[in-house]
Order: C-alpha cells, then sequence, then structure tokens
C-alpha cells in the first residue's frame, strides 16, 4: 500500500453524477478572515465566518452551492455560515445513531477457504459488507478499489481511488470475481453519484474518504450486510491494542499482482502518534501532513511487519468487533509507505472520529 501516484484533485469537494461529466466544486474565495468575523453570503445576507465542521451546509446545499471561503483552522476550511435566527452557528456534530431498518454488523455462515501468499484467504460469505468497485471498459469491469457496505444505498470508499479512474460498478456479495462456480451469488450494482469528504484540500492528505450513491438499492440478505458504524458513545470507545481485521483484493506484495478473491489479514490498532513518528522521516511528510498525523487518521500494523494492505486495497474496510459480538468499521485503508513495512503501519481514514461520522450521517443517512 502506497500513497496515490496521482494528486491532481484541486478542489475541496468534488461531486460526480451519472448522467454528467466529472465535474469540479471549488470554494469560492471572500478575503482572508478569521473565524468569528462577518462575512457575505452567495445571497447577499451576512453570515459569520466558521469551521466547516461546525456549519450546517446540507449536503444538497453544499452541492448546488458550495459556501464561501474565509480561509483555514489547520487542515479545516473555514467558510462563510448562515447563522440561525437566534445568531448561533449551526452545528453539525450530529453522530447519534440514525433510524435503521436492518440489522448490521453480522456475518453469513461461512464456506472455509485456501490460504494465500502473504496472508490468509477470506472463507466465502465471511465479510458480506466488502465491495468492490470497477471502472467498465467496454464489456469488461476493470476492479480497482475496494469500499464498505454501510446501508440500503451507500458505500463508504478512499477519495484517492478516483483521481483518474471513475467509479463505474459496485459489487456485492463476491469472492473471486474471475470465477463463476466460486459458490458466491454477486450483484452488481450501477454508481448514481459520488460524493467526496468536503474537507480534502489538495496536496494534502488528510480527509481521503468518498460516498457513492448506489442507483438501486441493495436487498439485505444472509450474505450482503452492512458493516456497523461507531455511533453515538461507541465513537469513544479506544480501540487501541486491539485487533482489526483488514479485507480486499489488493497485491500480496508490494508491487505485485492483485488476488482475484478476497483476502483478510489482522492487523493491531496503534496510536496516531506512532504513525506521526514514523512518517515523519519521509520527504513528503510536510507536504502531505502540515498538521501532522492526528486523530482523523487511525494508525494500524504489525510489530513484525508483514501484514498490511497494499495497492488495490484502496478504500477498503477495517473493522473490530464491538462488546455485543457485531463489527464496527473502524477505518477506510488509504495510504502507507510501501506494503507490510513495520516500521510504517498503514493509514486509514478514523471512522470513531466524530466529523467524518457526522459527515456520513448527514450524506447518507438522512431521508
Amino acid at each position: 500500500m502506497e500513497g496515490p501516484l496521482v494528486l491532481s484533485l484541486c478542489s475541496l469537494a468534488v461531486v460526480f453524477t451519472a448522467a454528467t461529466d466529472a465535474s469540479r466544486i471549488v470554494f469560492p474565495v471572500s478575503v482572508t478572515l478569521q473565524e468569528g468575523d462577518t462575512c457575505t453570503l452567495h445571497s447577499g445576507a451576512s453570515g459569520r465566518c466558521a469551521d466547516i465542521r461546525h456549519c450546517d451546509y446540507t449536503d444538497v446545499n453544499f452541492r448546488r452551492n458550495p459556501p464561501v471561503r474565509c480561509g483555514f483552522n489547520g487542515i479545516y476550511p473555514v467558510v462563510c455560515c448562515p447563522s440561525a435566527s437566534d445568531g448561533v452557528l449551526l452545528p453539525v456534530t450530529d453522530i447519534s445513531p440514525p433510524k435503521i431498518t436492518f440489522t448490521c454488523g453480522t456475518k453469513g455462515l461461512p464456506v472455509a477457504g485456501a490460504f494465500a501468499v502473504g496472508s490468509e484467504r477470506a472463507e466465502l460469505n465471511a465479510w458480506p459488507w466488502m465491495a468492490l468497485i470497477g471502472e467498465q471498459s467496454g464489456p469488461n469491469v476493470n476492479w480497482f478499489c475496494g469500499g464498505v457496505l454501510i446501508n440500503e444505498q451507500w458505500i463508504l470508499t478512499a477519495l484517492h481511488c478516483f483521481f483518474s479512474k471513475n467509479p463505474d460498478v459496485v459489487r456485492l456479495g463476491e469472492d473471486d470475481h474471475l470465477d463463476d462456480n466460486d459458490g458466491a451469488v454477486h450483484q452488481d450494482f450501477g454508481v448514481a453519484e459520488t460524493v467526496m469528504y468536503p474537507g480534502y484540500t489538495h496536496p494534502e492528505d488528510y480527509h481521503d474518504l468518498a460516498l457513492l450513491r448506489l442507483s438501486s438499492r441493495v436487498h439485505i440478505q444472509e450474505f450482503i450486510i452492512p458493516v456497523c458504524l461507531a455511533w453515538g458513545a461507541e465513537s469513544e470507545v479506544d480501540i487501541t491494542g486491539q485487533t482489526a481485521t483488514l479485507t480486499g483484493y489488493g497485491d500480496t506484495e508490494f508491487f505485485g499482482q492483485p488476488t482475484t478473491f478476497l483476502q483478510q489479514v489482522n492487523v493491531t490498532v496503534f496510536t496516531s502518534e506512532k504513525c506521526d513518528t514514523s512518517y515523519s522521516i519521509l520527504p513528503r511528510y510536510k507536504t502531505s501532513w502540515p498538521q501532522g498525523i492526528g486523530e482523523e487518521t487511525l494508525c494500524a500494523g504489525d510489530l513484525e511487519g508483514g501484514k498490511d494492505a497494499c495497492q488495490g486495497d484502496s478504500g477498503g474496510p477495517l473493522v473490530t468487533r464491538n462488546n455485543i459480538g457485531r463489527y464496527v468499521l473502524a477505518g477506510i485503508v488509504s495510504q502507507g509507505n510501501g506494503c507490510g513495512n513495520k516500521d510504517f503501519p498503514g493509514l486509514y481514514g478514523n471512522m470513531y472520529y466524530p466529523p467524518y461520522l457526522a459527515w456520513v450521517k448527514k450524506v447518507a443517512f438522512t431521508v
């Protein structure tokens, strides 16, 4: 696993729809202002400059009319924010459990599989939230990233997957994508919309997250089940030191060949400080993580090396098991330095991080 080779995304938020060509959204820039300063909205009304995490731009308004940017608070855009009727900025930190009509984080009845080089082949149907993301090429699909099913119509994945490729197809319920006799009953879905995390800023490597809205709703069944998210008090659980399971179709070694079947590997969750210390020696550190690697990033790997994500695993899920036996999404595969290097644990979007959960809830769980 390594950082994306193409870093050409210049906007802070990008939305693609199936009906249009890829388009860029760039925040209009106001005169540089500080948080709390008065600013002017597109409508001509007055607002106040606020960290984007504390400004209630709904997803639909954000897509149609991106907010005026005042400046930055560290890695986060400061935007011109509408005020509530009482003059208080509207919060966007709601990570309370949304209403759902399905059971999440449970596993189907697995069927034993074989072993792969450097990792373990996943049992058939063992990870029912795993998604494959592909680009249509004539009659064929080129599978290039992983993702994770979070409800009946949304996939969470990594933003950098789409710097040079289009997400045309999502496959659920797969085992070996080249073997029609593998026992899996997969389903393919078109992608209606791609929503990128609004805090991304090129060339930094923070906030490597994107959501895909499927063109039709998923029929949840024994072998296609959403993963749980760490809503509410669960987001406060410290999983440092726990074993987490990574699944994906990526290379079995650095610059090796991707596998056609789903693999799994267990890694240990470390503190973000461990990754910050490790990566601080790299030449790209100051450009990629100018504020350091912090709580927005989950750090995980193996003390002895040899267990890690690799090319092709990007966007895939890292899960842990909670105290009632459900699997909870801990991270989304993002960055690394090589694959399986004991000195450089893998970097994941931290899905216990409240701003990420609030964004996912607003986009994918708000009716």
